[in-house]
């Protein structure tokens, strides 16, 4: 059986470094101690699916999505944050390769996908941008 918290702070982990920005487990991310200035970004868990071999219930593979929270000042700055976080999760190489590897002790993640990217929606009276997306990941064991 996945570990989700394993999975919740790989996807937090790969996001803050490929974006450069922190990024927050279902709430507002720290900086030394304090509230992170925009722009950053919030993970939220999203549903489980288990899945396995017909008449077994290994449940081997998984199924995990993610809600990626863009938060910015601006239009410009949420867009291309959210940019930076797509890219982040499904960017490959020239050979087909992951740009940024989502590794889990014991487990392989053989596909990602993106399940909805609702775009920018601004709170004028807020002065903040959030642009949401959500992520599919499925897992494997490793061979």
């Amino acid at each position: 059986m996945i570990e989700r918290r394993l999975v919740t702070e790989g996807l937090r982990t790969l996001l803050e470094t490929a974006t450069g920005k922190p990024c927050g487990t279902g709430a507002l991310p720290q900086t030394a101690g304090k509230p992170a200035e925009p722009p950053y970004s919030v993970i939220r868990s999203l549903p489980l699916t288990l899945d396995g071999a017909p008449f077994s219930d290994l449940h081997e593979d998984a199924g995990t999505q993610y809600q990626v929270e863009c938060v910015a000042r601006t239009h410009a700055q949420a867009e291309w944050l959210a940019d930076r976080a797509r890219t982040a999760v499904l960017g490959r190489d020239t050979v087909g390769q992951w740009l940024n590897p989502l590794t889990l002790p014991g487990w392989s993640c053989y596909a990602r996908s993106l399940v909805l990217d609702a775009g920018p929606e601004d709170d004028p009276s807020a002065g903040i941008v959030s642009y949401v997306i959500r992520f599919q990941l499925d897992w494997t064991p490793a061979g």
